[in-house]
């Protein structure tokens, strides 16, 4: 009798993983936030990331940060592993005159055993400049070294 309940129990549990990937995958990345906001900046930019576009979110920073750190520089220190498989919730948004702030939830997922899962959350809050008519990220978190002065 115990065990049907464990077999039972075991393909339920694959039954959940499974439709849990399904949906994941049916669902996708979800709805892009409006391009000239603020959020929308954070959002396209993280997934640039993702996708190892460096290029493109290379472009979302402002000029005073490509002119310290180059492409070369911020490839080496954003790789895509850092931002890949993350859910990632906006929680806040507060805007200035020429500056933002962006705040959004982050969840990190680590393979763990079916029954007690490892994640973790923690908030980031992102900093933008209003730059010619367009959103830049101006507060280097970990994608271009912090002290780091070209000659």
């Amino acid at each position: 009798m115990a065990r049907i309940w464990l077999f039972g129990a075991m393909t339920l549990v694959i039954v959940l993983v499974v439709g849990g990937i399904v949906v994941a995958l049916m669902t996708g990345r979800g709805e892009l936030l409006p391009e000239n906001s603020p959020e929308g900046v954070v959002q396209r930019y993280l997934l640039a990331l993702e996708d190892e576009e460096y290029q493109e979110a290379y472009d979302y920073l402002t000029s005073d940060l490509r002119e310290r750190c180059s492409l070369a520089d911020f490839v080496r220190s954003a790789p895509s592993t850092r931002v890949r498989g993350n859910q990632v919730t906006l929680e806040d948004t507060q805007t200035f005159d020429d500056s933002a702030l962006v705040t959004a939830r982050i969840t990190v997922f680590r393979p763990g055993d079916p029954f007690s899962p490892s994640e973790h959350s923690y908030d980031q809050t992102y900093q933008l400049e209003l730059e010619a008519g367009q959103w830049r990220m101006a507060e280097p978190d970990w994608w271009c070294p912090r002290d780091f002065e070209r000659e």
